[in-house]
């Protein structure tokens, strides 16, 4: 090789010749021109001058601007750069050659001059139209339109510092400078080394761009060995790029032929058929080297160095991987060039069987390594703020989209910026993860979502979001084990044995079999130690209703989250716990609870399961109100009783339930001072009597007298007869503080524990002396019929009023359609029933507590002695007045009706047979069976005969329906056992 340089290089006589030929046809265009303008300016002798001025410029003004689109100035000027004075001497050669040619080229010549003057014009239109089309094309094409906002964000590396984001400029201005301060030295590879995603090719940009403005004049080829990883000979596809990318800098017209027969000693002999002939071309006697030098000697000549990157290394199969390095071997010789790889090194050595090998082979070639990382920090800020600049600079997505979606990129930003980023950065820890992550939201259409108006926790939503873009395959096994109402191995399960939550049975097993990453989101989000869910007590009510673990039948919690991922479906608001945590919160910060409940989003209009969840929850939370809005909460209640339903229909009886948020509201709070406070000693919780009986500063105001207001009628009577045994200790009803004032307020040395029955009697005393004193001044003194007036409630009252408290109509219960009207003709006389049968039994039984409460008859009207006496009263009230025919014969329906409303069914039955029938226990409803008897024997002609003209009267309950025709048999025969059992008792 030393020897061969010596040697003075045989000059490339092609490129001479085709300069020389450029010049011969100029110059015979030229002549040609001017002839065929000649004879067209005879025709324009009597036309004055400046007329044909304007168009005469036209052509010439089009040629300009044509050429410089084209930019030819530039490639001119490129070649006038070269100061190839060689090449200008043989276009001139070839224009002396084309003047000695004339006079062979004569006939040629003549016969242009005598052409048709008006082919000069029409040759200058037709190329004229040409460059004209194409001007317009390239201005349409490159019409600068109005840069629309991207939908989503575009994986793109970035190509200025405007655009860096991660702070890599410095870095990349510091590598640049190395490179070019190294100089040119054969064999010299850089290195650029880095996992996918961490912006090697961004790296790069910004590399370029300090080569380009170096003073050192460089020329930089990127060869991207992807685009031709099929192709056999890589090493042609280098050569070929590298002199594409020379010629298009700087004019070397030398190199192409040069790089040429190159490429050809790399193919070797070449075969072409023809006419039956096969011929074997084979390539120039030069060698390899002998040719490389040629190509540095064109470099050396132009005095320029290449950089020569190659990227994408790491996508490549092995296969092809070898053949990269393998040109870049072959090609060492070029003094002039500088090679630098980008490629992550794990991926290159991770699939081959000795790992270690292939990294040796790796450093063989790469020099100097340069190893790229991103910090975490970097992407933090990026999440938290740094994509408004890249909104504004590179149009990413509009802002507002990127707002919408800033709750969840701050959640990550902090998971990043925690302990455990770590974990999270193989999954997210770079700026193509973070785009992958941003464009799954915009496809799930989360930006649509508010999410911060539902229970979706934003970790467990992040985590499930990573999970479905890098484990599809695990996700869908999540998503078809948990939906449509189906809990799988994932979700948490109740352990009502232990007391806790647990996780089903081989689920450690399903996490060793996941790769690292993984097992670690699902950790994340269904573990139960991991989530601490050690007991029920442990649990709150908003971890139940936001974490992502929790897909049982009342909190179907994962099963919401995936149809959001999957279909885009989000909860309805009302159906989220936040929704009414909210209007609790706006509560404790002031704002009335009837401004709340009247508002749009918690309407009646919406229906009473709003309110019915909204006070579930303030009950809830009820330990922590504040005094004044504890009282607001308890009178709220009590105010709106009358406009909640009473029948189990679409919002299920809301009005029965709010009794018992009513009764828990008092037990919690229902004296001045917070119990996490220390404040419900006995002196201080005695203020729940006060507030029940209307005393000391709840004068005139006592539940008692609210709940049985004349306005309310008999369904107010239920709300006080159902208060009224909820109160009951032996009901377990778990209201301490509540049964503890009951006794206090009757007296204060009283014991307020001990056997549970016994402070059930005494507690319940005063209470029901209370409710039947109020029960005999309304309707036994002034004797009105209590049936009567039961029967006589308008179907609608059941529904709910249609006024609210303040005067603002909304509709009735849920009736919606005909259907519904058509069922709720059904469910009214059963819930009458119901009521009229529920409110004779709690006054009138005279049972003493045995777990389900203690009856009002079980009392005297006042004293202490508890003989009974109330049972009478009412026994005498109801057989006396309200059933008594002699009094209204329509007393005898009220009767019979009483007691086809008390049948009882057998403890053990068929369900395909079930039946009721008249027992003696069952159909005296709470009244004395004597009593009951005495009045049979007293009225039952009358009674009978009111029956057998009323076939086929019907008694609607709310376990079945009752004939006159076909159960008062039963009942007759019922009745003149209680008649004989009577008489037997009292001969007289």
């Amino acid at each position: 090789m030393a020897s061969a340089t010596k040697n003075m290089k045989m000059p490339e006589l092609l490129i001479f010749a085709k300069s020389s030929a450029i010049g011969f046809i100029l110059a015979e265009v030229w002549r040609t021109s001017f002839y065929m303008g000649s004879n067209f300016s005879l025709l324009l002798n009597s036309v004055p001058t400046w007329p044909i001025f304007i168009p005469m410029l036209l052509p010439l003004l089009l040629c300009i601007i044509y050429a410089h689109k084209r930019k030819a100035l530039t490639s001119a000027l490129r070649i006038v750069q070269s100061l190839r004075v060689d090449i200008l001497f043989a276009v001139f050669i070839g224009i002396w050659v084309n003047e000695l040619a004339s006079n062979w080229l004569a006939k040629f010549h003549t016969a242009i001059k005598n052409l048709d003057p008006n082919w000069a014009p029409a040759i200058t239109a037709f190329f004229c139209a040409i460059m004209l089309s194409q001007i317009i094309r390239h201005h349409i094409s490159k019409r600068k339109a109005r840069h629309s906002q991207l939908y989503f964000v575009a994986d793109e590396e970035i190509g200025t510092k405007e655009e860096d984001l991660l702070e890599n400029e410095s870095q990349a201005e510091s590598f640049a400078s190395m490179v070019l301060e190294s100089g040119a030295h054969s064999g010299l590879i850089f290195g650029v080394d880095g996992a996918w995603g961490v912006g090697k090719t961004s790296f790069i940009n910004l590399a370029e761009r300090y080569w380009n403005e170096a003073d050192d004049k460089v020329i930089v080829c990127r060869f991207e060995p992807l685009r031709y990883a099929s192709e056999p000979n890589i090493t042609d596809r280098l050569i070929r790029d590298l002199s594409s990318t020379i010629q298009h800098k700087v004019f070397v017209p030398e190199f192409k032929p040069v790089a040429t027969r190159y490429s050809r000693l790399l193919r070797g002999k070449a075969d072409i058929s023809f006419l039956g002939f096969k011929l074997s071309l084979d390539p120039s006697q030069d060698s390899a080297d002998e040719l490389l030098e040629d190509i540095d000697n064109a470099l050396k000549y132009i005095g320029r160095r290449v950089i020569i990157v190659i990227d994408d290394l790491d996508r490549l199969d092995t296969n092809t991987i070898n053949n990269v390095l393998f040109a870049t071997r072959r090609t060492f010789n070029l003094s002039q060039a500088t090679y630098i790889l980008c490629y992550d090194t794990e991926i290159l050595t991770g699939t081959q069987e000795n790992a270690e090998k292939a990294r040796n082979f790796i450093e063989k070639f790469v020099t100097v390594k340069l190893n790229l990382f991103i910090d975490s920090s970097s992407i933090r800020d990026f999440l938290r703020s740094e994509w408004k600049r890249a909104e504004r600079e590179q149009r990413l997505i509009p802002a507002d989209t990127m707002l919408s979606l800033g709750s969840i990129l701050n959640e990550l930003a902090d998971i990043l910026d925690g302990d455990m980023a770590s974990h999270y950065l193989p999954l997210i820890g770079n700026m193509r993860k973070i785009k992958r992550f941003i464009n799954a939201m915009l496809m799930m259409q989360l930006e649509k979502s508010d999410l911060g108006q539902t229970d979706f926790s934003k970790q467990d939503l992040i985590n499930l979001i990573l999970l479905n873009i890098n484990y599809p395959g695990l996700f869908r096994q999540i998503y078809s084990e948990e939906t449509d109402g189906r809990s799988g191995s994932f979700s948490v399960k109740r352990s009502h044995a232990e007391k806790k939550f647990l996780n089903s049975e081989g689920f450690e097993e399903k996490l060793k079999k996941e790769p690292a990453p993984a097992a670690f989101l699902i950790k994340q989000l269904f573990d139960a130690d991991h989530l601490k869910l050690n007991s029920f007590n442990g649990v709150d009510e908003p971890t139940m209703a936001i974490r992502a673990c929790f897909n049982q039948p009342s909190f179907r919690n994962l099963e919401n989250y995936l149809k959001l991922l999957v279909r885009f479906v989000t909860p309805d608001p009302k159906d989220t716990f936040s929704f009414y945590q909210r209007a609790v919160d706006r509560i404790q910060s002031g704002t009335s609870i009837t401004s709340i409940l009247e508002s749009n989003e918690l309407n009646l209009r919406n229906g009473a399961i709003v309110h019915d969840k909204f006070w579930k929850l303030l009950v809830n939370q009820s330990h922590e109100l504040k005094d004044t809005v504890a009282q607001d909460a308890i009178n709220t209640l009590v105010d709106y009783l009358p406009y909640y339903p009473s029948i189990e229909y679409h919002d299920r009886g809301l009005r029965q339930r709010s009794i018992f948020s009513l009764l828990l509201l008092l037990d919690r709070r229902g004296w001045i001072g917070r119990p996490s406070q220390g404040n419900n000693s006995a002196e201080n919780t005695v203020e729940i009597a006060h507030r029940i009986f209307g005393e000391d500063r709840h004068q005139n105001l006592g539940l008692l007298q609210r709940l049985s207001d004349p306005t309310r009628g008999i369904l107010g009577w239920n709300d006080l007869m159902l208060f009224r045994l909820q109160c009951s200790a032996d009901r377990n009803g778990q209201l301490y503080n509540l049964q503890r004032a009951l006794i206090v307020h009757q007296d204060p040395e009283s014991p307020t524990t001990g056997q549970v029955n016994n402070l059930a009697k005494f507690g319940m005393r005063e209470i029901s002396q209370e409710t039947f004193a109020i029960f005999k001044r309304t309707y036994i003194d002034t004797n009105k019929n209590f049936i009567t007036e039961a029967d006589s409630i308008p179907d609608e009252e059941f529904l709910g009023s249609i006024v609210n408290p303040s005067g603002n109509n909304f509709p009735r219960g849920g009736i919606k359609d005909k259907q519904d009207i058509d069922s709720l003709k059904q469910r009214v006389p059963a819930i009458r029933s119901s009521i009229k049968t529920f409110i004779i039994y709690q006054l009138s039984n005279s049972h003493p507590p045995t777990g389900s409460g203690v009856g009002c008859g079980y009392y005297d009207e006042s004293g202490t002695s508890d003989s009974g006496h109330i049972a009478k009263i009412m026994n005498q009230y109801m057989f006396d007045y309200c059933f008594n025919p002699d009094v209204d014969t329509e007393n005898s329906f009220l009767f019979l009706d009483f007691c086809l409303s008390n049948l009882s069914n057998s403890f053990f039955y068929n369900e395909d047979e079930l039946r009721y029938f008249a027992t003696k226990e069952g159909i005296l409803g709470g009244l004395n069976p004597k009593t009951m008897g005495q009045f049979w024997t007293n009225h039952k002609e009358k009674i009978r005969e009111v029956a057998i003209d009323n076939p086929e009267r019907q008694v609607v309950t709310i376990n079945y329906i009752a004939s006159y025709s076909e159960d008062l048999g039963e009942v007759f025969c019922v009745l003149d056992e209680l008649s004989k059992i009577s008489t037997e008792m009292d001969p007289e």
